[in-house]
């Protein structure tokens, strides 16, 4: 009990001020500005009635939001501790938990209230795999409830499917008998699976990837193939020098050199190889099992499949579980009599916790406002969706010079879209400069269907458009395409009132 308080109380300590952090980034659109629940894309309903839930409960207020998901966060970290101790002593069971409870690529997943499946699904496919680990003996009623849960967590996040491969590699490692358990296990899986992809296509959500708005959607399978070595860098990388933290990630490897794919791909193949050999040769099961874990937790997100950014520190969340528990494997077969050693081990134990938490502690700061947090990741040479982001927290504060830089290189990185056209329009339209303004909206329109930009738009071609024509006849078309848009039913009306004076 005494180590469970300890792990709440340095997760409060080292979070506790991320609670008064506002909703930035993706959270304004879900939370804020419209209440707006994700799941008409994603078929995440669990996830979604929690959101709903914490929305409709406490209102659109940060603080509730950030609360649960720590709560969430602190509950996975006691269920990590309690898992490993089934495989570990005590003590490296409570390290590990502890690393993970305060790692700082951790922060994304617990400040961000829009990645609170990363947490609620982790934290949901644990408890199930715990109902399998827990006992020896597994009643059929036991293995219903467990795979039943695992189920709730695939209906938090598609992620979550790799807990089905995750219990099925664990019974067939360590049940001595596990015909039954497995069977009946294989059963319970497939119903459940075959259930959630017949719900998921009937409501017709077959959504898997974006449509090509991101750099890593908009080139080939053979590109993303060539990504791989250097994502798969990039996560190892942050676990052991947690650096240079930062959002919005776009990067995208083009070409196969020396640098970027061969030697990561050499050193992750010897890496790999080490590691098969090592449980062939050693026949250790646990190390296996959290080899697995490590192994298809990264798989999602190696973009096979693209995703809306190349990498995401949050996307470590549930791998990280896996790699701790490959160390916490090393560690229980290391033998070590010398006391000096022990306290020298001890002491960079306590120095790693204790700079990780100080880093997170500082990260979380970090996620205050939309400004601190986009002030601090922002790079010239950054991804296009941050550059605008950064422009709009500026337009906010009316410091419009600075954000039409951002907008600009934004719209240089990312010509294709339409929301960064529609503001460096709106910098135009605040400098008086109407005609270059509506140029920039037509953009916007022409990208896409942004129903900002139509309004904008509709606004300075009736209040200072010359061809009479073309204003009636793009607001016919934005109306059929928005027809219960409030503000362009205003300019509409407002249009009317004009021509009835003429």
């Amino acid at each position: 009990m005494k180590k469970i308080l300890i792990i709440i109380f340095l997760g409060l300590a080292v979070y506790s001020f991320g609670l008064f952090n506002g909703f930035v980034w993706d959270d304004e659109v879900m939370f804020q500005n419209a209440g707006s629940i994700p799941g008409t894309v994603y078929f995440r309903p669990v996830i979604s009635t929690v959101y709903w839930t914490i929305y409709n409960v406490f209102g659109p207020r940060p603080f509730s939001f950030h609360f649960f998901q720590l709560v969430f966060h602190i509950a996975t970290a006691v269920l990590v501790y309690y898992l490993f101790k089934r495989f570990f002593k005590e003590t490296i069971s409570f390290i590990l938990a502890i690393i993970f409870l305060v790692h700082p690529v951790i922060v994304e997943a617990v400040s961000f209230a829009s990645a609170m499946q990363e947490v609620a699904f982790t934290l949901t496919g644990i408890i199930g795999l715990y109902l399998f680990v827990s006992t020896e003996n597994l009643s059929i009623t036991k293995v219903f409830f467990g795979t039943f849960l695992l189920l709730m967590a695939l209906l938090m996040k598609e992620t979550a499917i790799v807990f089905f491969i995750l219990v099925f590699g664990y019974l067939l490692l360590f049940k001595k008998k596990p015909n039954n358990v497995l069977v009946n296990y294989s059963i319970f899986a497939v119903i459940f699976l075959m259930t959630y992809f017949l719900f998921r296509l009937s409501g017709g959500s077959t959504y898997v990837q974006g449509q090509g708005l991101f750099p890593i959607m908009r080139v080939s399978l053979t590109t993303r193939l060539i990504n791989i070595p250097m994502i798969i860098l990039f996560y190892l990388t942050k676990f052991f020098y947690p650096m240079n933290l930062a959002i919005a990630q776009h990067w995208v490897v083009r070409t196969v050199d020396l640098r970027n794919f061969w030697l990561p791909l050499i050193g992750e193949c010897l890496l790999l190889l080490t590691a098969i050999i090592y449980v062939l040769k050693s026949k250790n099961r646990v190390f296996a099992i959290f080899f697995i874990w490590l192994l298809i937790g990264l798989l999602p997100h190696l973009q096979i499949i693209p995703l809306n950014m190349t990498v995401a520190e949050r996307w470590l969340y549930f791998p990280m579980i896996g790699l701790l528990g490959m160390i916490g494997s090393a560690m229980g077969k290391l033998k070590v009599k010398s006391e000096k050693l022990k306290v020298i081990f001890m002491g960079l134990t306590l120095a790693v916790i204790s700079l990780f938490s100080v880093r997170s502690f500082v990260r979380t700061l970090d996620w205050r406002s939309g400004l601190t947090l986009f002030s601090h990741d922002i790079k010239k040479d950054s991804s296009f969706d941050l550059q605008n982001n950064m422009g709009v927290e500026l337009f906010r504060v009316k410091r419009y010079k600075e954000a039409k830089k951002y907008f600009e290189i934004s719209t240089k990185l990312a010509p294709y879209w339409w929301v960064n056209w529609n503001n460096l329009g709106a910098i135009y339209e605040q400098e008086k400069d109407y005609q270059k303004a509506m140029e920039y909206y037509q953009k916007s329109v022409n990208n896409g269907q942004y129903y900002l930009a139509y309004e904008n738009l509709a606004k300075l071609l009736v209040l200072y458009g010359k061809d009479q024509k073309k204003t009636e006849e793009f607001l016919k078309e934005a109306l059929r395409l928005f027809p219960k848009n409030e503000n362009l039913l205003k300019i509409n009306n407002f249009y009317d009132q004009l021509l009835n004076k003429k």
